[in-house]
């Protein structure tokens, strides 16, 4: 059978209920946004859909060095460390991959076939994916990691993945659409960029982020942390602070890189699971809300929301970007609109940003008693002056 003709049999019998391109293209891009935001993330997927040729295809693309293990096969020892005792001082040495990690920078770590590892493997496995720490050789801050694995019933004596390991990764569901299945037997396999924003674009979207992130959680405070009941769904994404702080992480870098809200959704879907995903993402769709850098500019045109969730955000922005670059000027104004906020019905949420507002005070500088006339009597009260 020739290329052609294998290539005409996939586009006319393709796999019911298989992901579309336009799947596929956005889970790529999710894959690759992980990848430069340095946040763990697992492929799921049925055997032979190409995971590990796709790492390592953005690998040589990025012209990063890559080390890929197979956790299968591996023993705890391996990513905990082998004690060894030099000079009457006991400390853990690390297997070779390890250190050729810590040597260059920008690595890739892929661990394989992760959830057929056991449990004691998938314990030594925490701080690896966490902290990028192997024994007592840290890895670097700029190593991303990356795992793969087979859905349990379709592994060889796969496990449900840990709860505490499955939540430090961004899962994502990989399967190949016959289009790309077809034209890479053609020789041509598609692959995906996203653009390259510069770290201050990236720091600002972040704390863009952050704002509306904390914002959503003080409405929803019980979707802060939701540990699933059943043993497979505690091995997929769910809500806790770690997997909401991958959100911000991966929603702001999806924002300064401009991609479309289909990959915003597969990231947040990722980290903390569906019910919680479907939440943020219609809070965060409806949530419109001025530019924190405009009302600095313009603090007497500010006009408050009326909703109590929409003025948390707005405080919270104004204090990210204000504790990014604090000058006098931009001090007095953030105090300008804290004074809004508390003379219009507000006054605990005006002193709840108060507190940050004070401590980052420029030196020499007074808070404005004839401007403040409502913030200065709570401060005063509450003894932050």
């Amino acid at each position: 059978l020739n290329m052609s003709g294998l290539s005409a049999i996939i586009t006319t019998y393709p796999r019911s209920g298989m992901a579309t391109i336009d799947d596929y293209e956005a889970t790529y891009k999710t894959l690759i946004t992980c990848v430069a935001a340095r946040v763990p993330v697992v492929l799921w997927g049925p055997p032979g859909q190409g995971k590990t040729s796709v790492i390592k295809a953005i690998a040589a693309d990025q012209k990063r060095h890559l080390e890929v293990i197979l956790a299968s096969i591996r023993e705890p020892q391996d990513f905990a460390g082998l004690p060894m005792l030099t000079n009457g001082v006991a400390t853990l040495m690390p297997p070779d991959w390890a250190k050729r990690l810590a040597e260059v920078d920008n690595g890739i770590l892929f661990t394989d076939e992760v959830n057929t590892a056991p449990p004691s493997v998938q314990a030594a496995l925490l701080r690896v994916c966490l902290d990028k720490v192997v024994g007592d050789c840290e890895l670097g801050d700029d190593t991303s990691v990356i795992a793969a694995a087979n859905p349990p019933e379709q592994a060889a004596d796969g496990w449900d993945l840990a709860p505490p390991l499955a939540n430090r990764f961004c899962h994502l569901n990989w399967d190949l659409p016959a289009e790309v299945v077809r034209d890479g037997i053609a020789g041509n396999w598609v692959t995906y960029t996203i653009p390259t924003p510069s770290q201050k674009v990236i720091d600002e979207s972040i704390i863009a982020e952050r704002a509306v992130l904390a914002g959503f959680l003080s409405t929803r405070p019980d979707l802060t942390t939701v540990l699933p009941k059943s043993a497979v769904e505690q091995g997929r994404a769910f809500p806790t602070p770690r997997s909401w702080e991958s959100v911000a992480k991966l929603s702001g870098w999806i924002t300064a890189c401009g991609l479309d809200s289909g990959v915003r959704r597969i990231a947040v879907l990722g980290c903390v699971g569906p019910g919680a995903a479907a939440e943020y993402m219609t809070y965060r769709e409806n949530t419109d809300l001025p530019n924190p850098e405009d009302i600095i500019a313009n603090p007497k045109k500010f006009t408050i929301p009326t909703r109590m969730d929409k003025v948390y955000v707005v405080g919270a922005s104004l204090m990210a970007v204000l504790r990014n670059r604090n000058t006098v000027e931009r001090w007095n104004a953030v105090g300008e609109v804290l004074e809004i906020i508390a003379s219009s019905g507000h006054p605990d949420l005006a002193v709840t940003f108060a507190r940050d507002w004070i401590r980052i005070r420029p030196e020499g500088v007074t808070p404005d008693k004839k401007l403040l006339r409502a913030l200065i009597p709570l401060l005063t009260e509450a003894k932050m002056i």
